[in-house]
């Protein structure tokens, strides 16, 4: 079906219109002045260049901690290069050489970059009797059955026969990180923060698994959404999550957070319509159906980023609960200052980068489809 705007108004009116003027209104602010914490602190990020580790910097210096990045020195930032340029940075490899944190301490540590445990309990255990706090970033792939609504902190975690592997796949990776988890909390006992992110999004993202959606509403034209209008969807603005494991670490809070937004339940309806209020042009969503889209080979999150439809033991994945984390001080941004911000630094990508997404359908592919699913037999639903 093609939703129009009274359709769209129906879908979404108990939500309460989730981007709202006042959002809106955000889109093009100043970046917000950033207090300065009441104690500096020294922060190692092991990690640093990737995703995430660049907000982290910036924040933390904003907030005037010190900090320090340990990684192999191949990763070239996507955001803030000017300040990663300028804080210390140790070279070594997390997998065989991590000399260079001997004899050094920190009052916090980020490990960001720990997919093995091996690599969790040689840090962890060389900087257990340096480092006060040691917050690691997890996933929420870590939960064994996803398929309960509102799964919490406390739910079970995944488990492998055999924890020697090192072999990442989707059988393995969130099993693996929550083995990752207990070797941090092994090596710092009642110090250690477990933060476990949804999916990632924002300026400076190399996967392109949310980026597709603000590029393609902007192209315009006809858009092919996936699933039903009011099937959920979770993800987690980088800067947010950065501010957020800041401020634990500030807080020393402890223990195990669920890093996921928005802070309200969406839909991909609000998702793509929210997107549509921060560009001007002429655009349409079909919605095509779940079944309809696996016949046709068409992937939840490779090919349809950011959903994942609510079945066959998914229904609660896009729907956690992030009241623990809300609670610890998790604050978000607003969807159309995520999108709009996101857009904006994707056009700052070199052109041969833009036109190679590592996300979504290219625009053949998508008419192929959408061709399809109108002609099929009974027309549109």
């Amino acid at each position: 079906m093609t939703t129009s705007r009274r359709e769209f108004l129906q879908v979404t009116a108990a939500a309460g219109g989730a981007l709202g003027l006042g959002m809106l209104g955000e889109v093009h602010a100043q970046e917000r002045e950033v207090p300065k914490a009441e104690k500096p602190l020294r922060i190692l990020i092991l990690g640093g260049t990737g995703f995430t580790g660049p907000h982290q910097i910036h924040y933390a210096l904003a907030r005037g901690h010190e900090v320090t990045i340990f990684n192999r020195g191949r990763t070239e930032p996507t955001v803030h290069r000017e300040l990663v340029a300028q804080v210390e940075q140790l070279t070594g490899d997390r997998d065989d050489n991590i000399e260079a944190l001997r004899g050094r301490e920190w009052d916090a540590v980020i490990d960001n970059s720990a997919s093995i445990p091996r690599w969790v309990r040689q840090s962890a255990g060389l900087l257990k009797d340096s480092v006060e706090l040691y917050l690691f970033t997890s996933s929420l792939s870590v939960h064994a059955d996803n398929s309960k609504i509102g799964i919490t902190e406390d739910d079970p975690v995944a488990t492998i026969d055999d924890p020697t592997v090192e072999e990442i796949t989707g059988e393995t990776y969130g099993a693996l990180k929550a083995l990752c988890e207990q070797e941090a909390r092994d090596a710092f006992p009642d110090r250690a923060i477990i933060v476990r992110p949804h999916l990632i999004v924002g300026p400076g993202d190399r996967s392109d698994r949310w980026t597709y959606w603000p590029v393609r509403v902007e192209r315009g034209g006809e858009v092919m959404a996936p699933g039903e209008p009011t099937d959920p969807t979770q993800y987690i603005d980088s800067r947010d999550l950065a501010e957020f494991d800041i401020h634990l670490i500030e807080q020393r809070a402890v223990g195990t957070y669920s890093a996921v937004g928005p802070l309200a339940p969406l839909s991909m309806a609000e998702l793509l319509f929210g997107m549509r209020a921060v560009v001007s042009n002429e655009i349409c969503f079909t919605w095509v159906d779940a079944d309809f889209l696996a016949e046709h080979e068409v992937a939840p999150w490779a090919h349809m980023p950011a959903w994942i439809p609510p079945r066959d033991g998914f229904q609660g994945f896009s729907a956690f609960d992030n009241s623990r984390a809300v609670g610890a001080g998790l604050e978000y941004r607003p969807l159309a200052v995520t999108a709009k911000d996101t857009l904006d630094w994707w056009k700052t990508l070199p052109e041969e980068r833009r036109a190679s997404p590592g996300a979504g359908l290219d625009a053949e592919r998508e008419r192929e489809v959408l061709a399809a699913w109108h002609g099929r037999e009974g027309g549109n639903r």
